[in-house]
């Protein structure tokens, strides 16, 4: 076996301590037993490997369970590597293939104070160019898709926060501007995963939408699809799934594991 001069760590000890920490991926701790078992790794040389991950609090051990779960330096890595992603660099090809796909104006929002700030938009199709003006740089929150997406996933204090000082005024006649019926299309949406807007910021434009989660399941931003009503509704569906497919192509690369989730809710 490979030794590094001037270190007693082998490359085989370093794929061994890889092997470990990817092991978390699919549970949220292990005995001493059942990681050897799974790894299959005998217990004296993987005690050893353990040893030295905990003294660098890759590792913690559970006084009263005895199981071995990921350490803090875990999280700090994480942590630095979030703040590295610039979310308009990681979602720019997921959006242009979305637009390519449904060959379709595609928007990418987050919340900013009390509005939707568009950080992109793209367009593979020229005549949808004239839809670049049904949102600006900022919109508001509750008469556009991104909008009501952002806020559904948000914390309940943020709405609250958000309707008590937030006049709903109506953009068109299909906006709502009902408090409470405000509050149960939010539900609605946390339930979907998706909204479909049907002209409640400008009439003849309607938006399907849903969000981008970072790590931890926060929401990130948001992603629509905004075209004329009539090639939203007559493809409802297929535009669903390609924008379903595509956020959680983004929120992947973010950080974001919807199965490492359960995993540490039931465990």
């Amino acid at each position: 076996m490979e030794t590094k001069k001037g270190s007693s760590t082998s490359y085989g000890n370093v794929a061994h301590a890889l092997d470990i920490l990817l092991a978390f991926k699919t549970k949220r701790g292990f005995t001493l037993a059942e990681m050897s078992e799974t790894l299959n790794i005998r217990k004296s040389y993987l005690l050893k490997i353990l040893d030295n991950l905990q003294e660098k609090r890759f590792i913690m051990q559970d006084s009263e369970t005895g199981k071995y779960q990921l350490g803090l330096a875990c999280l700090e890595l994480g942590n630095a590597f979030e703040k590295r992603l610039d979310i308009r660099k990681v979602a720019s090809p997921s959006l242009v293939e979305l637009s390519t796909a449904t060959n379709e104006l595609v928007h990418l929002g987050v919340m900013d104070a009390n509005v939707v700030v568009l950080l992109e938009r793209v367009s593979v199709n020229d005549s949808n160019l004239g839809l670049q003006f049904h949102l600006s740089l900022t919109s508001p929150l509750y008469s556009t898709a991104l909008g009501k997406v952002l806020l559904a996933f948000s914390e309940e204090g943020k709405v609250n926060q958000y309707l008590s000082t937030t006049n709903l005024v109506p953009c068109t006649m299909h906006t709502t501007v009902d408090p409470e019926i405000f509050r149960l299309e939010l539900t609605q949406i946390r339930k979907d995963g998706y909204y479909l807007s049907y002209e409640t910021f400008e009439s003849g434009i309607s938006c399907v939408s849903a969000p981008v989660f970072a790590k931890n399941g926060i929401i990130r931003a948001a992603i629509s699809i905004c075209a004329p009503t009539i090639r939203i509704m007559s493809k409802k569906d297929e535009l669903v799934k390609l924008l379903l497919d595509t956020t959680s192509k983004v929120s992947e690369k973010l950080g974001y594991d919807s199965q490492l989730l359960k995993v540490a809710y039931n465990n």
